[in-house]
């Protein structure tokens, strides 16, 4: 894997109740993002997480209990923004002499270059989208003002957003070196539109980056969806929130169908499980029906097209005669 993209996961449930704050000190306030951390009284401390990392993102998805964080002037090391979205609880932001907070739905952005006092509510998750200042500059109109309101919950662009970052932590994308400079592309451009880029910056961000982020929240829903027989073009639309002409679309513009990339996926995917050692010992047409196909006649000619073999014969050359 590139030196470029680390990804970091810790816990506080794997370190005793009497170690963890200084744990989560060293771990999360210093090696991660510099600032200290208090836990409110009654609150025992639980915090927990997963960090992505490559040349101009930080991208964490974060679950805790009731904490304090501040950051002191002597920790202001770079001018970076960082956009948290709440997904469940809330935070209360106190910097640059004003105090702004944000329930679940609700975004918040704020500047790595001034200190500050963050209450994070209890019970909260949330994720953080860590930019260099530099890349969202020239889309931010009136910087101040971006730091002075939440996005309110249920803002189009704020939900495409959230889409795109599950299907990022879902595929790994970033790991692919290929995509990595694209998807980083992406998700600035759909943090400028939904702080409100001006109308000449926005056109361009969503000419880059709005289809291709609904058509990778469309891919991973159905790759999270691909074991069920009754996935559809309708019941993904739905999910999604668009209409199915509009899914429709999106495929004709990556030169496929919804179906044909359904097809494919499933193949792909039962491809995978036949030639798993673990699943050796499984039945041909259990797999089969696991990867979401409800006729196996039409699986083995499916297969067969794709790959000029039948399911038993790829067995056969993977692992032997049985």
């Amino acid at each position: 894997m590139s030196e470029e993209y680390r990804i970091l996961k810790f816990s506080s449930e794997d370190i005793p109740q009497r170690d963890r704050l200084e744990y989560m000190r060293e771990v999360y306030g210093r090696a991660i993002i510099k600032h200290d951390i208090e836990p409110f009284a009654d609150h025992p401390l639980r915090c927990g997480g997963e960090l992505r990392t490559v040349p101009g993102l930080g991208l964490a998805a974060m679950a805790s209990s009731a904490v304090r964080t501040l950051r002191t002037p002597a920790q202001v090391e770079s001018d970076d923004l960082v956009f948290s979205i709440s997904l469940a609880g809330g935070r209360t932001l106190r910097q640059l002499g004003r105090e702004v907070s944000a329930g679940p739905g609700e975004a918040l952005l704020s500047t790595s270059a001034a200190a500050g006092i963050c209450d994070i509510h209890p019970d909260s998750r949330w994720l953080s989208i860590r930019m260099p200042f530099s890349a969202l500059a020239p889309t931010l109109a009136d910087l101040d003002a971006a730091l002075r309101r939440p996005i309110p919950a249920g803002m189009p662009a704020l939900s495409l957003l959230v889409s795109y970052l599950a299907a990022v932590q879902e595929t790994n994308v970033l790991a692919q070196v290929e995509a990595r400079h694209l998807v980083v592309t992406h998700i600035h451009d759909l943090v400028a539109l939904t702080i409100g880029a001006p109308r000449d910056v926005a056109a361009a961000a969503a000419g880059r980056g709005l289809q291709s982020a609904r058509l990778g929240a469309v891919k991973a829903d159905i790759a999270a969806n691909l074991g069920m027989r009754e996935l559809s073009l309708a019941t993904v639309a739905q999910r999604q929130g668009i209409s199915t002409g509009y899914v429709r679309k999106l495929f004709e513009r990556d030169g496929t169908s919804f179906s044909d990339y359904v097809l494919d996926q499933r193949l792909t995917q039962a491809h995978r499980l036949l030639t798993d050692p673990r699943w050796r010992d499984r039945r041909i047409s259990a797999i089969v029906f696991e990867v979401g196909f409800g006729d196996l006649s039409y699986f083995n000619r499916s297969f067969r097209r794709r790959y000029g073999a039948s399911p038993s014969e790829l067995r056969e050359q993977a692992f032997g005669s049985p």
